[in-house]
């Protein structure tokens, strides 16, 4: 065809076609000539209208230095991690967006050919600005066209999100293609593709938080890193910064949407640039085409404040504490050189700045609670059946609550604590093991009252205090009230191992009183972190505990017992690390307390609240071994009840009570006597850490310094009730003489008495022993006389028989005879 044009017009058939031929010719290279001179004139007269406007647009802005440019691109916020002591993450300072840098060496190559070929094709050639995709961008821009393809480089992205707004306008594209053509003499594009990758939004996590960059976004939809996402996972987050909102997964509080086809359409849509851009194969677009994404997706997650929430709590105080201190430092301000007005100014402005510190710049804080003991302590504070009713004071109910804290001893570690009752599997906010303070009942006595007395020579276990009724003698209420004993029972003597013990009130006040060195005494508490009000120094009652402690410094009071005398600062935060360097590393606080000896002779006693005092409920359920000491503790009306134990290696202290401190605990049916609970607690928590982690407990004792002698063990202090005791025992001793002589004199009368009665019992006996006599011997006188009476008559009667016989003889002879006269 165009061989057949060409043969026509180079023969043409006549003179006239030839000339109508060159007619046209002519007119058309002139129109064509004119009409390329028009849009070149035009093309150079637009470009200098645009050049000026584009001038003008910039004019008021000046060039920033390249090591500028550098430093704002790579300024960015990073999010806050806080970790387990022993090693776990778990999770961040309290912020709205999630961050965590990681360098482009260490992400997927599928990320980075994801973005390129998606976001920017010609990264790596162009100068920072594509002009004919600027150029379209411009033209939908100005024409309000509804297409919208897009015409910034990842430069120019990069430039409006560290350096300039969001702003829809000439002017701030205008400088957003000035500044990323200086950011690429700046940079290079390795350094310009990190940065991006730390800077651009990715929409929501699981948690429902904001995230920006590429490792937020894989831990928080994939829960991977991003080293390790795969090709579709990478082409799915890829897809995102388009439309970061639209293309997230996740609503605000973390749930999964219910549409997602969007998000896997964008996905669909990067795998097919990928694609023609060479950087998969067609099988590895077919399969991950085909791939179910969905499944990837991490379920919704709770926030590290809800799983965690007193230790989050914990965690962010005092490392917002520890960040105020170190900003002070870095521009030597001394707050204590300043008057109390601008000391809280300032104050409260570093303070802010720690904060957002915290909340943007990378911070690491290394905890020293254990994971494994932390949440082996939580389980029986989720135990409905560990604690009392419900109480209501003014229209409002009030649960049962409760604490612990257990700390390594030599250290001041805090292992891992209780802020609170679970009550259907959530906490209060506040944090009972830390912020509260209350009474410390009878957990004063060892280390107020006992210690001072003891390192004072004052008393030794053996020493014997008179339990009886007992007032106040110098009270700072100057009332002389009679020393609270709620059993209203006295033991009378009793050593102070056993008044220890069995936690009686009077031999403790008593020894105080006699002492008289409450502000010393007390100063002690002060230098263990115990803050005594100016009245409570002069107050006996301090002997039974009406100062006020928290959990977690009572517990560091009963570990300086376990160190023999010394006491630890308790903490919570190891280290904190600001862009690989360590900026604060907690040194052990040390302060001594009291001597060796001192502590061991209390330790000692303190053995006995186990096996024989008022912790054998508690001992009777333990299964954790240990040569076990402590105390337990009760304020006025029940409101307060504590177990404190320790081990040559960790002590464990647990409280119970009310918020309301107009609330007592009750010992009613069916939930037994309160301090039961506490030591149920109590117990429990040892038992648990020791079942989950038992190289916490181990069979280590308290080994007897050399400064203890034997003559401690004895009743060799100088205690004035030695003297009264004495000078009772004599007493005693002495009524027992008089009543020994009295018992002696009443013996002795009752002997005269008897001695009389014998002695007229004899008398009478006598007499009537005489009496039978003489009765005998008359009556054997009478007999005999009857006898020879008797045998008078019976001579008599022989007499007369013999003479009758004689007569009869004589008669018979006479008539005999007169016979024979006759």
């Amino acid at each position: 065809m165009l061989q057949k044009i060409r043969d026509i017009w180079n023969t043409p058939k006549s003179l006239k076609a030839r000339r109508y031929a060159n007619v046209f010719y002519d007119v058309s290279w002139n129109v064509l000539l004119l009409t390329i001179i028009s849009v070149v004139l035009i093309g150079f007269l637009g470009a200098g209208i645009g050049a000026g406007y584009f001038a003008s647009l910039v004019k008021d802005m000046p060039a920033p230095a390249y090591k500028t440019m550098t430093s704002q691109i790579n300024t960015y916020s990073s999010t806050s991690d806080i970790y387990f002591g022993s090693g776990e993450r778990i999770g961040n300072y309290t912020t709205d967006e999630v961050r965590v840098p990681i360098t482009v060496d260490k992400v997927s190559p599928f990320v980075v050919d994801a973005l390129l070929a998606t976001e920017d094709v010609e990264f790596y050639e162009h100068d920072g600005v594509v002009p004919k995709a600027t150029l379209r961008a411009i033209l939908q821009e100005a024409t309000g066209s509804e297409e919208r393809t897009g015409g910034s480089t990842l430069t120019q992205q990069l430039i409006k999100n560290q350096m300039l707004t969001n702003e829809v306008s000439f002017e701030r594209k205008a400088k957003e293609i000035l500044l990323a053509l200086r950011l690429e003499k700046a940079m290079g594009k390795d350094e310009i593709l990190n940065a991006y990758l730390n800077v651009v939004s990715f929409g929501r996590n699981s948690m429902g938080r904001n995230i920006s960059g590429i490792e937020a976004a894989s831990r928080g939809v994939f829960n991977t890193s991003a080293e390790k996402l795969t090709l579709p996972q990478a082409a799915f987050l890829s897809g995102i910064p388009k439309n970061p909102f639209l293309y997230t997964p996740y609503y605000q509080g973390g749930v999964i949407k219910e549409d997602v086809s969007p998000a896997i359409n964008r996905m669909k849509t990067v795998l097919n640039r990928m694609y023609v851009a060479g950087k998969i194969t067609k099988a590895d677009y077919d399969a991950a085409y085909n791939y179910d994404i969905t499944q990837d997706f991490m379920k919704t997650q709770s926030k590290p404040r809800d799983r965690y929430p007193y230790v989050i709590d914990v965690a962010e105080r005092e490392a917002l504490a520890i960040v105020t201190a170190h900003l002070l430092k870095q521009d030597g301000i001394n707050l204590n050189d300043l008057e109390p007005k601008e000391r809280k100014e300032i104050g409260s402005s570093y303070g802010k700045r720690a904060h957002n510190a915290l909340r943007q710049g990378g911070y690491k804080i290394h905890l020293t609670l254990d994971k494994q003991i932390h949440e082996s302590m939580q389980q029986p504070a989720k135990n409905a059946d560990n604690f009392g009713p419900n109480k209501n004071v003014d229209g409002k109910s009030y649960p049962e609550q409760t604490a612990g804290v257990m700390l390594e001893n030599k250290t001041g570690r805090v292992l891992g604590f209780v802020g609170g009752r679970y009550i259907n599997g959530k906490t209060e906010e506040y944090n009972h093991a830390t912020q509260m303070t209350r009474q410390i009942g009878s957990t004063a006595k060892p280390i107020l009252v006992y210690a001072n007395a003891i390192e004072a020579g004052m008393i030794t276990p053996e020493t014997v205090v008179i339990d009886e009724e007992y007032f106040y003698k110098f009270d700072y209420s100057n009332r002389k009230d009679p020393v609270n004993n709620e059993g209203k029972t006295y033991r009378g003597p009793v050593t102070v191992r056993d008044a220890l013990k069995l936690s009686l009130n009077v031999p403790a006040v008593k020894i105080y009183e006699e002492r008289n060195e409450m502000e010393s005494d007390t100063q002690k508490l002060i230098d263990m972190g115990i803050a005594v009000s100016d009245t409570n120094r002069k107050a006996s009652s301090m002997a039974l505990g009406v100062g006020e402690v928290s959990p977690v410094n009572l517990a560091s009071t009963y570990a300086m017992l376990a160190n023999y005398g010394e006491h630890v600062e308790p903490y919570f935060i190891d280290r904190v690390e600001y862009q690989g360097e360590t900026i604060f590393e907690a040194q052990p606080k040390k302060t001594r307390i009291y001597e060796d000896r001192t502590a061991y002779l209390v330790v000692d006693m303190l053995r006995d609240v186990y096996t024989s005092g008022t912790g054998t409920y508690a001992k009777s359920l333990l299964n954790a071994p240990g040569d076990w000491m402590g105390k337990s503790g009760t304020t006025q009306f029940k409101r307060d009840s504590y177990l404190v134990g320790s081990t040559p290696d960790v002590t464990l202290a647990v409280w119970s009570g009310y918020d309301s401190q107009e609330l007592g605990m009750t010992d009613d049916y069916p939930y037994g006597p309160y301090y039961q609970r506490t030591q149920r607690i109590w117990s429990q928590i040892a038992n648990r850490v020791y079942a989950d982690k038992p190289e916490t407990f181990t069979n280590a004792r308290f080994s007897q310094p050399s400064s203890v002698k034997p003559d401690d063990f004895k009743d060799s202090g100088t205690f004035s009730e030695k003297k009264k005791l004495e000078e009772k025992k004599k007493e005693e001793e002495a009524k027992k003489q008089a009543e020994e002589a009295k018992q002696q004199a009443e013996e002795a009368k009752e002997e005269a008495e008897q001695a009389e009665q014998d002695a007229d019992a004899q008398r009478d006996a006598d007499a009537k022993a005489n009496a039978e006599a003489e009765a005998k011997q008359k009556a054997e006188a009478a007999k005999k006389a009857e006898d020879e009476a008797k045998k008078k008559a019976e001579a008599e009667k022989k007499a007369e028989a013999k003479q009758k016989a004689e007569d009869e003889a004589k008669a018979k002879e006479d008539a005999e005879n007169e016979a024979d006269a006759s």
